[in-house]
């Protein structure tokens, strides 16, 4: 079987059989004698090649392989022309228009050289790009896979079991172990840093899934243009850029859990393409047209209210009810006072052994302080505070009250406002906070943002609602 196709174009009978008595022996041929006559023949028949005269009647060589190219834009374009129409031809070589060019007369050996020579780099490109674009899905591959195995150890290593010394986190959990052998969607609320992701991964672990892949995703932290292309993937060539096909998270997740963290954050356009996943168990990625069957188990979290969201048209009601299905809610560690000191045990004992420091145990006094802190930022503050103190105590020694934050060794927890307002005390508490950590780090706000375990951009939000300068 003959591997290419060639186009053969010229106006005048003769030349063009000619042409084609040169390679009818090596290659399917096509014929033609104008340029809209060759356009209709690559609409209809596969073609690598198109040989074209430069002076025919009412469509050129050149416009020709112009018009061919945006048709099929890797056909190899090879011209015949005259020595006085060199000059033209070399502005559409630099144009990208034209491949080679063979001047008259040609001899039948130099044109199969030239067609030959043509098809071979252009194969040889199409090799290279497809190596290319091999490599480039290994390594992206590679990467998803470093990341989900990192942070897979970073929570193994942070609390093999989770960690709590009161009540509230032991009903919460075998209020879990009710739901973790079914595929029911799990909702976790809670403020930011209560530890939302490894109750996911605790439901996921103690699942029929648990040898199967965990996927967490942060909606907020996708930037809007590529939501879709993110969670869905995309066909090679659905969009500038394209080069490549691309598994979405959620077909990463085929077979195991995907967690979805901040679900409040999720645009409109998310929204209604989630709802379909989880009604439907398909996925539609762009370019397309045919959708793709997938098994994920979904749990969802949220630091908001999603109740009020829907009622203030923010988040669709039906997604709503679709993730609600069974609903958890992680108090913050301001309510479970008794789980601080088991879990800063831990915290200096995890540190100590990754930051090679042998340190003392706290001292009475540091740990009243700990245990009486508010920790607006909840166990991820709490850890933090744990990595500095590890830092910076004295090999051997106890870790004194000195070594704490200011904002930790100054404030016991506060006393009640006159009029018992919760959500005023726990806002003033907040803005307090905010002041100190900027005052701290030198109002550097990616710093203070993630010494507060929050996103920077809700640190913004923040100081705007603040007054302070964002």
């Amino acid at each position: 079987m003959k591997k290419y196709t060639l186009l053969l174009i010229d106006d005048e009978p003769a030349n063009l059989q000619k042409m084609h008595r040169t390679f009818v022996d090596q290659y399917n041929v096509h014929l033609a004698q104008t340029g809209e006559e060759a356009l209709q023949v690559l609409k209809v028949h596969p073609v690598d090649a198109v040989i074209t005269d430069q002076r025919m009647p009412r469509m050129s060589g050149i416009e020709f392989l112009d018009a061919a190219r945006k048709e099929k834009p890797d056909l190899v374009r090879i011209i015949l022309t005259g020595y006085a129409d060199v000059n033209d031809l070399i502005e559409a070589i630099n144009a990208s228009k034209v491949h080679k060019y063979i001047t008259k007369p040609w001899e039948p050996d130099e044109l199969r050289m030239a067609v030959r020579e043509a098809l071979e780099k252009r194969e040889l490109q199409r090799e290279n790009e497809r190596l290319a674009a091999e490599l480039q899905a290994a390594n992206e591959r590679l990467r998803t896979e470093n990341i989900i195995l990192r942070r897979k150890a970073e929570l193994e290593e942070r609390a093999r079991d989770i960690i709590y010394g009161g009540a509230e986190m032991e009903n919460i959990l075998k209020l879990l172990r009710r739901v973790t052998g079914t595929e029911t969607t799990v909702l976790i609320q809670g403020e930011t840093g209560t530890g939302k992701e490894l109750i996911a991964r605790f439901i996921h672990n103690e699942s029929n899934r648990r040898d199967r892949i965990f996927i967490p995703v942060n909606c907020s932290a996708i930037p809007k243009e590529l939501v879709e292309s993110e969670f869905f993937g995309h066909a090679k060539g659905a969009f500038t850029g394209a080069s490549q096909e691309k598994k979405g998270f959620f077909e990463m997740a085929d077979g195991g859990t995907i967690f979805l963290d901040e679900i409040g954050e999720a645009p409109p356009e998310l929204q209604v393409k989630l709802l379909r996943v989880i009604q439907e168990g398909e996925i539609m990625p762009l370019g397309y047209h045919q959708p793709k069957k997938i098994d994920v188990r979904l749990i969802a979290s949220t630091n908001k209210n999603l109740r009020a969201e829907v009622e203030a048209g923010c988040f669709r009601q039906d997604l709503y009810f679709r993730i609600n299905v069974f609903s958890v809610t992680i108090p913050p560690l301001r309510e479970r006072t008794r789980d601080i000191l088991p879990l800063a045990d831990f915290f200096l004992k995890q540190f100590s052994t990754k930051l090679n420091r042998k340190v003392g145990h706290f001292k009475l006094e540091t740990r009243q302080m700990l245990e009486t802190y508010n920790w607006p930022g909840n166990v991820r503050e709490l850890q933090n505070e744990i990595e500095r103190l590890v830092l910076l105590a004295e090999p051997e020694k106890e870790i004194g009250p000195d070594l704490l934050s200011d904002h930790v060794r100054q404030r016991m927890r506060p006393s009640p406002p006159p009029d018992g307002n919760l959500k005023v005390a726990v806002q003033n508490l907040e803005e307090e906070m905010i002041r100190d950590t900027m005052e701290r780090l030198n109002h550097n706000k990616s710093r203070v943002a993630r010494a507060l375990g929050i996103s920077r951009q809700s640190l913004l939000e923040k100081l705007r609602r603040m007054h302070l300068p964002s």
